[in-house]
């Protein structure tokens, strides 16, 4: 699975830099990939608002750092829940690396990917917020009805110049949507 990541992270890459250009001028090589994942699934059991990971929902994030570990990501955007971060906790630690937490989950996380053109990044969002900041990033309004899943990884590529790339991908055990 994560050979497969990782060429498919490729193509998108070098796909997204063959688009047209105008006749004479170069094209614009800087690629941003952005790869969003709604949290591991969270215990509905817990009273209160900040529901934490349930037991699937930590095999989950573990999931999600053996798949992403051997990518470099300039930045892991996460939200204040606990559930989002600690989805991306397992991969931070792998890297090194520390949680970019976002209070406002849709403009900030936009705003945030905005300052690392030519990087990768990670957003661990919401069933609510990963459509709404890929609809954001596309200037794709429909993408802001899209269901998203546990398993859900999708890669979107950033080019300057270029129409943006969605690819939607799973990861862990299948899942079934569930708010």
């Amino acid at each position: 699975m994560l050979s497969r990541l990782l060429i498919l992270l490729t193509l998108a890459a070098a796909s997204a830099g063959l688009m047209s250009h105008p006749a004479g001028a170069a094209p614009d090589t800087t690629t941003t990939t952005v790869v969003l994942v709604r949290h591991a699934e969270k215990d509905t059991n817990f009273v209160g608002a900040d529901q934490p990971l349930n037991a699937a929902g930590m095999l989950r994030a573990r999931e999600l750092s053996r798949t992403l570990g051997d990518v470099k990501f300039s930045a892991i955007y996460v939200t204040p829940w606990v559930r989002s971060r600690k989805t991306a906790e397992p991969l931070a630690q792998r890297e090194g690396d520390s949680l970019v937490v976002i209070m406002d989950a849709v403009d900030g996380t936009v705003r945030g990917i905005r300052q690392h053109p030519g990087a990768n990044v990670l957003v661990v969002g919401h069933s609510n917020t990963v459509p709404q900041i890929m609809a954001a990033l596309t200037g794709q309004p429909d993408l802001a009805k899209l269901v998203v899943g546990y398993d859900d990884l999708f890669v979107l590529t950033l080019t300057h110049g270029a129409e943006p790339r969605l690819l939607r991908l799973h990861y862990g055990a299948p899942s079934a949507f569930v708010r």
